[in-house]
């Protein structure tokens, strides 16, 4: 398998782990805002009429959620080093050139 290939193929695999991940960022962060503004009683609970909500929990969601969203920049950054990476050795230069801005020659 061609270098270009590879580097498009784990550029790819990247761009869509970042996007998952960013999906369920934020995703989690909205329900940790949900279960923030749920009114809870005096002795930290909410019921809805199926579960009992207990406070406290919305900070571990956010906490969650805001670990995806830094999974998703990480993710998404290496995705753009891939592709641009892909891109200097489809022009026949060396990927190393790409990061530096190096010129053919």
């Amino acid at each position: 398998m061609k270098t270009t290939t590879k580097l498009n193929i784990l550029a790819t695999a990247s761009g869509v782990l970042a996007l998952l991940f960013g999906i369920s960022a934020v995703l989690l962060c909205a329900y940790a805002f949900t279960k923030a503004r749920m009114p809870y009683n005096e002795a930290g609970r909410y019921f809805d009429g199926v579960t009992v909500h207990h406070a406290g929990s919305e900070y571990v969601y956010g906490v969650l959620g805001l670990s995806f969203g830094v999974f998703a920049l990480v993710a998404g950054v290496g995705a753009y080093r891939l592709f641009k990476r892909a891109a200097a050795a489809r022009r026949g230069r060396k990927p190393d050139d790409a990061e530096t801005g190096g010129s053919q020659g």
